[in-house]
């Protein structure tokens, strides 16, 4: 048993120490509080912290907000500087102050010129038309104006219920689209779709074109389309009665515009009545794609009612048209379609993609995924429209160069479409002239939208064309006429009538790709190579000389050969070409209207060419010069030349 442990002997304290020790012992106790003292103090420190930070926290809030206003107030001063000589028509203005909150109506847009209220008091511009109507010129010919791809307003008749509440609103053009646009993206995508099967519209939706010249002046407030044009015509003396919009639904392909439109039967009507009515032929005014649409229509008016025409006989053209002005037309297709339709991308989309690969690791992110979703769902629409498919390139090996032949410099290049492996690098890649790439689109594309494989089929090789054969069926059969080819239709036998060529050149423009190829299953299974750099070579895109969306070979090539090739113009129509250089002005003067500018959009805006198309419908066509401001001519002679070593069918006359 352990021994007991002796506690150790404690002396009473004193009377002097016990005094003490109690005094000690009241100091101590207000040094040191009690358990529940201490818990509340902890307590109470806790929760001011806790308030402190969140004070904190909304001052950094109140401080982000204060920095975003003078931001955004910042923004919208500038654009009063961009807009400042920008003319806006009152019914987007409108629209477009409407949609907008209060304040800012209040506030910043009351001092914008181009928004301002009381358009009485803003003075504009002395622009070609009043220079021109002071020069004595008046209105002659009534002008018909068809516009381009993208460039018309579309109206929603009928939607998903997702959408069923922009009945009549535009889910193409002015504010009221991006309302669309971000209030719902799937829905809007959906809707802007046409249906793969039938290149028509989709089960329980029906968009439309808007009609009149409201449909195609305007895209949003400060981007004209054939605003400026308008307004200059109405400055010589045009109006509603001598000026009409053939507006169409630019998604549709030309066969089904008139299948589902009657579009083409509307406009041979509208053209023989303002003949009618004014006694004078018609002046034809069509810019980008509406030169594929109007090229169309001058083969299928004069084409027999039995062999799919409208009948109009073989002298119609030279008894109502009196001009027809192409302004930059694609005429042998743009090549930008490809990537399009294969994988969603262009150029511009390119350079984005560049910041896509700079995520890294956040590719496998949502982040990442959303911008693989985003661009499928924009490749999936872009199938489905008619439109792109019409614009293909067009000529083969010949105009677009082959692997034994091109060069840079004459437009031409020994591939169009570069693909390799992802991970490996360049000197892997195989090389796909135009006609391997189209072969390899479309077999690419038979099962998803087949409506437009079998229609457009002719653009592709014969051997192609019988591999799709088995895919595709009735593919002979559902192949579209070849109305409007430029290498295979000759012009209308009309001798009165004059074709002008109006167009930018002298601005880089897209014109071969390369690609990387993924897995089959990926999400995006071709991508632009956005890495590939050379000295013609930005982001996996070569370029040429054009006007930013259209190379100089589909611009000029055909307005050169009709000049010369009497299988192609047969009745020696006149046809003048003019180029106008790429010549950007700063923004401080003006730049941004397009004033001097080439560019496929901002041509529209040029000063030089809209006096040259003002000239013509006034009846002084004469007055309007050929001019060429770039290598037009020798690359003419070369893409003749292979022509006539590997020629096309016959053109037809009809």
């Amino acid at each position: 048993m352990a021994p007991a442990r002796r506690r150790p002997a404690v002396r009473a304290p004193s009377k002097r120490a016990s005094s003490a020790s109690r005094a000690g012992a009241r100091d101590a106790s207000r040094a040191s509080p009690s358990p529940s003292t201490t818990a509340w103090t902890v307590l109470s420190r806790l929760f001011a912290s806790t308030f402190s930070r969140r004070a904190a926290r909304r001052e950094d809030v109140e401080r982000r907000r204060t920095r975003a206003r003078a931001l955004a107030v910042a923004c919208v001063a500038c654009a009063a500087t961009y807009l400042r000589e920008v003319y806006v028509p009152a019914a987007v203005r409108d629209t477009f102050v409407d949609s907008l909150p209060d304040w800012v109506n209040d506030t910043v847009l009351a001092r914008l010129p181009a928004l301002e209220l009381q358009p009485e008091t803003r003075s504009r511009e002395r622009g070609p038309g009043v220079e021109l109507r002071e020069r004595g010129l008046t209105p002659k010919h009534p002008v018909v104006i068809v516009p381009g791809f993208v460039s018309t307003g579309l109206e929603l008749w009928r939607g998903k219920a997702c959408g069923a509440h922009f009945f009549r609103r535009r889910m193409w053009g002015t504010p009221a689209m991006a309302r669309a646009f971000f209030s719902n993206q799937k829905c809007w995508m959906e809707h802007m779709r046409l249906d793969g099967r039938t290149g028509s519209d989709p089960e329980s939706v029906r968009l439309r074109a808007v009609r009149g010249l409201e449909g195609v002046d305007w895209f949003l407030p400060g981007y004209f389309v054939w605003g400026k044009v308008i307004e200059e015509l109405s400055e010589l003396g045009y109006d509603s009665n001598t000026l009409h919009s053939a507006a169409y639904d630019w998604r549709l392909s030309p066969t089904m515009l008139e299948r589902r439109d009657g579009y083409f039967t509307r406009l041979k009507s509208v053209i023989e009545t303002l003949y009618s009515v004014h006694g004078e032929r018609v002046a034809l005014l069509a810019h980008s794609y509406g030169d594929t649409i109007s090229r169309y229509f001058f083969e299928w008016v004069e084409t027999p009612v039995a062999k799919g025409g409208g009948g109009g006989g073989k002298r119609w053209v030279d008894k109502h048209v009196h001009a027809y002005v192409d302004i930059a037309g694609p005429m042998l297709g743009i090549p930008k379609t490809i990537p399009s339709l294969l994988s969603g991308e262009m150029r511009d989309t390119a350079i984005l993609g560049e910041l896509e690969g700079m995520l890294g690791g956040l590719l496998e992110t949502a982040v990442g995924r959303l911008i693989g979703t985003q661009i499928k769902e924009v490749r999936d629409t872009f199938r489905t429209w008619g439109a792109l498919w019409a614009m293909l390139p067009r000529g083969g090996a010949a105009v677009w160069g082959d692997d034994d032949a091109g060069a840079p410099e004459s437009g031409a290049l020994n591939f169009f479409l570069q693909m390799r492996a992802a991970g490996t690098s360049r000197e892997t890649s195989f090389n796909h002239t135009v006609d391997s790439a189209l072969g390899f689109l479309f077999e690419q594309l038979a099962d998803s939208v087949p409506h437009n494989v079998a229609e457009f089929s002719s653009t592709i090789d014969r051997a192609s064309r019988e591999r799709l054969k088995t895919r595709v069926p009735d593919l002979e059969a559902k192949t579209a006429p070849n109305f409007g080819d430029p290498l295979r239709s000759a012009l209308p036998r009309a001798p009165n009538m004059k074709i002008f060529c109006l167009y930018g050149a002298g601005k880089p423009t897209e014109r071969a790709y390369v690609y990387e190829r993924f897995d089959a299953d990926a999400l995006r299974p071709y991508q632009l190579d956005v890495q590939s750099r050379d000295a013609a070579l930005t982001h996996g895109v070569w370029q040429v000389d054009g006007d930013g969306s259209i190379p100089l070979a589909s611009l000029g090539y055909v307005c050169r050969e009709w000049r010369v090739n009497r299988a192609l113009n047969p009745a020696n129509v006149s046809v003048v070409t003019r180029e106008y250089a790429h010549r950007p002005l700063p923004l401080s003067v003006g730049g941004f209207q397009g004033k001097s500018e080439g560019d496929h959009v901002n041509i529209m805006g040029n000063e030089d060419m809209i006096r040259d198309l003002l000239t013509i419908v006034a009846g002084r066509a004469h007055a309007v010069p050929p001019r060429v401001v770039s290598d037009v001519d020798a690359l003419a002679a070369t893409i003749r030349a292979r022509l006539a070593a590997a020629p096309l069918p016959s053109p037809q006359s009809f």
